[in-house]
């Protein structure tokens, strides 16, 4: 039976992070992470970053093995709204994982982090991410027009939510 889990991100996690990262086939994900380093410069600020509410990031691991990340967000100028983000590597795409992952990062927004509204925001060619978002209840709430800047352009994104 495979066991799915979340932690907090660790700096021993940068390498696993930069190659899942680094593949080629991560068309939607805007983040590249240029060296190991950076990636550990990233995950360091990490408790910095809970500390001042700003986001919660987690690792995903399947029987103890890192397999993606996942994290929330908090608004800055609404504290009681979250957005999910994660990644989860190739070899594990539409195993479900993601699914419980976000099933367990929202426990930890609407339970812990008092949140009253989570939003996963996606490219609208994402349709494993849109997927994520219906299985887990999340209802679609629009188009937002030039809303991610990727390569130097504005595009556009698919808003979902969930409300408590």
């Amino acid at each position: 039976m495979s066991k799915i889990e979340i932690r907090y991100q660790r700096l021993s996690d940068a390498k696993r992070f930069f190659e899942i990262i680094n593949n080629p086939n991560f068309i939607y994900l805007d983040i590249r992470v240029k060296s190991i380093e950076d990636e550990r410069l990233f995950l360091s600020k990490n408790k910095e970053r809970r500390k001042s509410n700003f986001a919660y990031n987690y690792t995903i691991t399947l029987n103890k093995k890192v397999v993606g990340s996942i994290g929330i967000k908090i608004n800055q100028h609404r504290p009681y709204i979250g957005e999910i983000g994660y990644f989860i590597d190739e070899a594990y795409w539409g195993q479900g994982i993601t699914t419980k992952a976000v099933k367990l990062v929202e426990e930890i927004g609407f339970k812990k982090l008092n949140l009253k509204r989570i939003e996963v925001i996606m490219d609208p060619k994402n349709k494993a991410s849109e997927k994520v978002a219906i299985k887990n209840n999340y209802k679609k709430e629009g188009l937002m027009k030039k809303f991610i800047i990727k390569e130097n352009s504005y595009q556009d994104a698919l808003l979902y939510a969930k409300v408590l």
